[in-house]
């Protein structure tokens, strides 16, 4: 079926049909003590249409997977639905966020998903808190924890198993700046490119979440949208990096 859709395109526009993967992202939650956080992303892989379902639960102590993750469920059958690997990756990870008690919900207070159109993907601004009648630029005050987060690409050493002719390869930092004191730090650097990326060529910013609620434990998360090379161009995927707002 693959191969009759590739043969049908050529010399017609089959951009809907046949282009670069770009993962959905959801937020599952945190753990009531804020200390795990679960996410998942899920779509239909370029090449093969195989729908996929992902999950994510990290701890944000240690800022590192949960043994047991992430869950990959992958329906080798592109006319299967997505909710068919969605039930395939829940039953996989059931025990993991059950043991980890991921069950409170979160609030996704900045996001620029890839089908939005900004000015400007490698920064996002946020309110921590909820303000009446929503944030503008003109509405800082004394009171406020107004913060930008900042997304920097660093051109490091290429992943093994990925061509030189496909790079450049890059990692990430990230910069949290307080725009009340003007005060900032960078709050993460990669060393090298983690395997688990694949070949990244690029990245931006998809959201900053919070727990929901008045939390014990303010852990918050910035997903980062990687991009890297896929079968039909650049996929989109996310990780989550923790980080706290007095750091």
């Amino acid at each position: 079926m693959r191969a009759l859709l590739v043969a049908a395109c050529l010399g017609l526009s089959c951009a809907t049909a046949l282009a670069a993967d770009g993962a959905s992202l959801n937020v599952i939650g945190y753990s009531p003590d804020s200390r795990y956080f679960a996410f998942e992303q899920y779509g239909q892989q370029d090449g093969s249409g195989f729908s996929y379902w992902q999950v994510f639960v990290i701890d944000l102590k240690t800022k590192d997977w949960v043994a047991g993750t992430p869950v990959r469920a992958l329906i080798e059958d592109e006319t299967a639905k997505l909710s068919a690997a969605r039930a395939k990756a829940y039953e996989q990870a059931a025990t993991v966020l059950k043991q980890t008690g991921v069950s409170e919900p979160a609030t996704i207070i900045a996001a620029n998903p890839t089908t939005e159109v900004v000015a400007d993907r490698s920064r996002i601004t946020f309110d921590r808190w909820y303000r009446p009648m929503g944030a503008t630029p003109s509405t800082l005050d004394t009171t406020d924890m107004r913060h930008e987060i900042s997304i920097e690409a660093l051109k490091l050493p290429d992943p093994k198993g990925c061509y030189d002719a496909d790079g450049p390869y890059y990692g990430f930092s990230l910069t949290l700046k307080d725009l009340k004191l003007g005060t900032s730090h960078a709050f993460y650097k990669d060393e090298k490119i983690p395997v688990s990326r694949g070949c990244a060529v690029g990245y931006d910013l998809a959201a900053i979440v919070a727990p929901a609620g008045i939390p014990d434990e303010d852990r918050m998360v910035a997903i980062v949208g990687v991009y890297s090379r896929g079968f039909e161009g650049a996929d989109h995927r996310f990780v989550a990096v923790p980080f706290v707002l007095s750091d």
